[in-house]
Formats: structure tokens, C-alpha cells, sequence
């Protein structure tokens, strides 16, 4: 738990929220890489004069939409180096909140991370007087400032305060017991650590008041309270740590259960040994893949196929596992002022391709405790970052943030099949017509693991393949094609919808 409460970000507090929304609104309306990032802007000197002024757009409207007072002074004295707490502050806040939530600022987290990669670079961050970079604060960091703070990663009672409670196979009174009993550990661990006793209500409303109506007049300058004062830890700020542990307990679970039920079924349905084969003949149930048929470039036998599929839905787990890690190894390689990027069309349009040293050596280790777990790997173990394949570690966390909006929507019509068979008449004789429940989810399965993992997606090997980013490339292909399939409507009576999940 200590190691890990490195990588977990503080969950956002009430008062940070506010300036989530303030810097949500301003990247919504922002049109920075748009006017950046453009072949018209190749030339250095002619981008570092539209990177200028983009950024101080932006920076001053931040500052006008929370203080119009100290807006107006700085559009008069351009001193943005005054307020680079205040911005450094809103720029962290907005980086931990889409750590805690992948599915949350698709559109405007990019431009964010673009913006501060800009910032970085030597001759900007000279003009602009300071780094608008801060750490991303983690539970880590929380505890290592108080005294005996991080013992609190070692309490036996920690994983019942911090565990997700699941409501399947309980009853009613077993479910209530549990919430009862984390509770009960949340508030031990909160009063055994903190400095201070819990506020009245009536005081805790009072501040709140106060802080609202200090709200326009408050010094944006000025350090986050719980990091100026790291003697005063209330029963709060404890909780909001477990409540952040808890976070990423879900996280990882709502992440790695598509893949762990993924491989469940691909054991349960296809052994390593025997093809499976169709009484009928009309399906084609073996995962046997030929190079040049449906589109497939790649040419497995039944077994190597299922050997294939295993190994990369292992690596997929342990990715996933370890996105956190992973996102913040992203963002160091992103935001390292010695690693720069180039500006280059990719054959997808304009790109910032930077190395990416860090996540490279992360996810090589990673690879290879999945490959000794397998005792050998079946295709390329080529890893694409910082080409223009995966121009960088943006793209890289983009890509692998899609596993489980791939494989979730598969599981769940997995899953709703029984279901979807008793609501009437129709759709049973519907799923009939296929052989069965059983036979129509393993016709999806089969299809899938032959043609989400046929190297498919690009006219080349390089591109995709049997590569380690060839293999989602493929996955996605699949997704894209899924309209055309047999069994395209079997998707929409369980309720599928689309595989992008929605936008804000």
C-alpha cells in the first residue's frame, strides 16, 4: 500500500471543484492547439509568437473569470509570475482529476497537457517568469508531511476502510453490515490520525459561508490549506486519503474485470488443444486465423491463436493495473523540459512525436513479467512510442484508457444474453435462431478473438501486426466493423450502444 499511495492522486475537495469548472471552461472555449499546432506555424519563430499569445489569453482569462479585480490588473501589468501559485494550483488540479476519472475531460485534457508542455520550454518559461507545472498531489505526499502519517498505509483495519462493496450474491443485511463496518474503520482510522477534533456543523457551516463570501477577495496566491498548515490534519482530511485509496480500489476493478472475464471465457469455451467445432457447420468456431482471409494478417493455428489472445489479454491486465503509474511516468515525459517534441505530419496530421523514455522502460518491465507469467510470448515484442504510430505519452495513455471501453460493452452482452432470452418470446426465438444462449456467445467469442487479434487495421506490419500497440490497433478495427457481424443485433437487445462512451 505505501508504494502504491505514491501514484494515488488525492481525491478533490469541495473548494477544488470550483476550479476544476473555472479551468473546464476555459479549455472548453480554448482553441490553443488549433492555432498552434498547424503546418502555417512550422516556422520556430512565427510558433513561439502564436504559443505566446495563446497563452496569455488564456492565463488572463482564467484569472479574469475567478477574480475580475486582479484581472484587470494583470491584462494592465502582464506580471503573470504574481499569480503562479493560483495558476499552478488550477493546472494541478485539473491533471489529478483526469487521472481519477479517464472517462472525464476527453476533449479538453489534451489541450491542457499540450498547453503546460508548451510552458515548460526554456524561452517561454523565461518570458513567462515562472513554471505553471506542479506536482500532481498524491496520498503519498498527504502523509508523508504529517508525523507517523504514513503508518497509516500499514493498519490492518486499512484494506476494510478502503475495500469496495459489491452488491452481488448479498442480501439485504449482509451489504448493510459491511457498509456498516467500513464505516466503522474509516472513522477509527480518521480519529486515530488526525491532529484536531472533528468541527461542529454549525462551524463547519459558518467557514463554508465565510469562504463564500471571501470567495472574489481571497489571495489566488496564497498555498492550499492542508498543504500550509501540515500540523493542523483533521478527521477529513484522513478520510478524504481512505476515500482516495478507495477510488483507486475501483478503479482498478472497474478497469481489469473486462479483461479478467475476457479470459475467463476464452478458457471456458477454447482450450489450448482442440479446435471447437459447430455440429452444424455453419459457424465457424475455431480461433484459426489465415493471412489474406477476412482480412487477417496474420496466420495462427487454433492453438497459437489462443496462446495469442491469452498473452495479450494477460499484458492488457497489467497494464491497466498499473495505469497510474504509468500516467504519471506519461506526464513527467510530457512535461520534461530537456525532451523536447517535434511537429511533424504523421500521415494522420500534424503530431507532437517525443520520446517517452519513462512509460518505454515501464511498459518493457511489464512485458516482461508478463512473459516469464506465460513462460513465452507468441509475435512482436516491438513497442511503439514516439513514432508516428504513438507520436507520444499522451497517445500512449489515450490508447490504453480504451481496453475497457473495447472490452466492457462485449462482456455486458455476454453477460445480458439469459436475461435478454426471457424478456419475451421474440427474443428467445431470436437467440434460437443462432443455436442457443450458449451457442451465440460463443459465435461473438470466436469472432472476436479471431478478428480483434488478426493483425488487422493498417495496410502494414509495422503499423500493426502482432506489435504490442498493433494488437489494440486490431482490437479497434474489430469494434469498427462490428455494424457488418451476424450478430450485430444480438448487441442491441442487450442495450449496446457504441464502444466511445460519452463526451462531456
Amino acid at each position: 500500500p505505501v508504494e502504491w499511495a505514491k501514484f494515488v492522486p488525492l481525491r478533490l475537495t469541495y473548494d477544488e471543484r470550483r476550479y476544476l469548472r473555472l479551468l473546464e471552461s476555459a479549455l472548453m472555449v480554448s482553441e490553443y492547439v488549433d492555432r498552434t499546432d498547424v503546418a502555417s506555424t512550422a516556422s520556430k519563430a512565427r510558433r513561439m509568437n502564436v504559443q505566446i499569445k495563446q497563452m496569455c489569453a488564456i492565463l488572463t482569462g482564467i484569472m479574469v473569470a475567478h477574480n475580475y479585480e486582479s484581472g484587470q490588473a494583470l491584462v494592465k501589468s502582464r506580471e503573470f509570475s504574481v499569480q503562479k501559485k493560483f495558476f499552478q494550483k488550477v493546472f494541478e488540479i485539473g491533471r489529478r482529476y483526469k487521472i481519477l476519472n479517464p472517462e472525464r475531460m476527453r476533449e479538453s485534457y489534451g489541450k491542457l497537457v499540450y498547453f503546460l508542455q508548451d510552458s515548460v520550454r526554456p524561452d517561454i518559461r523565461e518570458l513567462l517568469e515562472f513554471s505553471c507545472v506542479s506536482k500532481v498531489r498524491t496520498v503519498h505526499d498527504f502523509l508523508s508531511k504529517m508525523k507517523g502519517g504514513l503508518e497509516l498505509l500499514r493498519e490492518p483495519t486499512l484494506q476494510l476502510a478502503t475495500m469496495e462493496i459489491m452488491p452481488e450474491g448479498k442480501h439485504r443485511s449482509q451489504i448493510q453490515r459491511e457498509i456498516k463496518a467500513k464505516e466503522a474503520a474509516i472513522r477509527s482510522l480518521a480519529h486515530k490520525y488526525s491532529t484536531v477534533k472533528r468541527e461542529q456543523k454549525a462551524q463547519s457551516f459558518m467557514r463554508y459561508t465565510m469562504g463564500l463570501m471571501s470567495y472574489g477577495r481571497q489571495d489566488s496566491d496564497s498555498d492550499d490549506g492542508q498543504t500550509a498548515n501540515s500540523e493542523r490534519v483533521t478527521p477529513d482530511d484522513i478520510e478524504q486519503c481512505l476515500y482516495s485509496l478507495g477510488d483507486h480500489n475501483t478503479y482498478l476493478r472497474f478497469n481489469k474485470e473486462p479483461c479478467e472475464r475476457m479470459i475467463k471465457y476464452l478458457c471456458e469455451y477454447f482450450t489450448g488443444d482442440v479446435a471447437t467445432t459447430d455440429p452444424t457447420g455453419k459457424w465457424n468456431l475455431s480461433l484459426g486465423i489465415q493471412e489474406g482471409v477476412d482480412g487477417s494478417r496474420l496466420n495462427h493455428p487454433h492453438t497459437r491463436q489462443y496462446n495469442y489472445v491469452m498473452q495479450t489479454l494477460c499484458l492488457w491486465r497489467e497494464v491497466l493495473a498499473n495505469m497510474f503509474q504509468l500516467w504519471h511516468l506519461a506526464e513527467e515525459d510530457l512535461l520534461d523540459e530537456e525532451n523536447e517534441y517535434q511537429l511533424k505530419d504523421t500521415g494522420q496530421g500534424y503530431h507532437r512525436v517525443q520520446a517517452a523514455p519513462r512509460v518505454r522502460k515501464a511498459l518493457g518491465e511489464l512485458l516482461e513479467r508478463v512473459q516469464k507469467s506465460l513462460a513465452g510470448w507468441v509475435g512482436s515484442t516491438m513497442i511503439h512510442l514516439g513514432d508516428h504510430n504513438v507520436p507520444n505519452a499522451l497517445m500512449f495513455i489515450d490508447k490504453y484508457t480504451q481496453i475497457p471501453r473495447i472490452l466492457g460493452p462485449v462482456v455486458l452482452c455476454l453477460d445480458k444474453l439469459d436475461e435478454c432470452a426471457a424478456q419475451s418470446e421474440a427474443s428467445q426465438k431470436y437467440i434460437d435462431s443462432f443455436g442457443g444462449v450458449r451457442q451465440v456467445r460463443q459465435i461473438i467469442l470466436a469472432d472476436f478473438f479471431r478478428h480483434a487479434f488478426d493483425g488487422s487495421g493498417a495496410d502494414n506490419f509495422f503499423d500493426a501486426g502482432s506489435c504490442i500497440d498493433g494488437r489494440l490497433t486490431s482490437a479497434w478495427n474489430w469494434c469498427s466493423q462490428l455494424q457488418k457481424k451476424p450478430f450485430y443485433h444480438i448487441f442491441l437487445l442487450t442495450g449496446f450502444t457504441s464502444f466511445d462512451g460519452k463526451f462531456e
